[in-house]
């Protein structure tokens, strides 16, 4: 009697982009307050980094550990693209217009941390 070695087919299209994650903590400590101070200038931050080359998209993310930590992401498709917009003034005004809505916490709990990394998604 034959065994049917049978196995699945797939193929699996891999895309390398750039995720820079900026992390720093807030004084808004309230997620609803630091949601609508965010969305006043969302608008703007958008229009910036569409004009960036490269620029893929923007999120986002509450720390639901430590009130008033978030986290900023943003999407490039290539490293070059994202190291332009940091050193090139983009990244500056962008965390101008964010600071002026979502202000950063009192030293020492207040630091900036970028961090950029290559990933593969499918």
């Amino acid at each position: 009697m034959p065994t049917s070695s049978h196995q699945p087919r797939f193929s699996v299209i891999l895309s390398a982009v750039i995720k820079s994650i900026l992390t720093r903590k807030t004084r808004l400590a309230e997620r609803p307050i630091w949601e609508g101070a965010l969305e006043t200038v969302l608008p703007r931050i958008r229009d910036i980094l569409a004009s960036e080359p490269g620029f893929v998209s923007i999120e986002y993310a509450w720390n639901v550990d430590e009130p008033g930590r978030f986290a900023q992401t943003t999407t490039w498709n290539s490293a070059d693209d994202c190291q332009r917009y940091v050193r090139g003034g983009g990244a500056a005004t962008v965390a101008t217009i964010e600071e002026s809505a979502v202000p950063t916490a009192p030293y020492p709990d207040g630091s900036w941390v970028r961090q950029t990394f290559d990933t593969a998604i499918s």
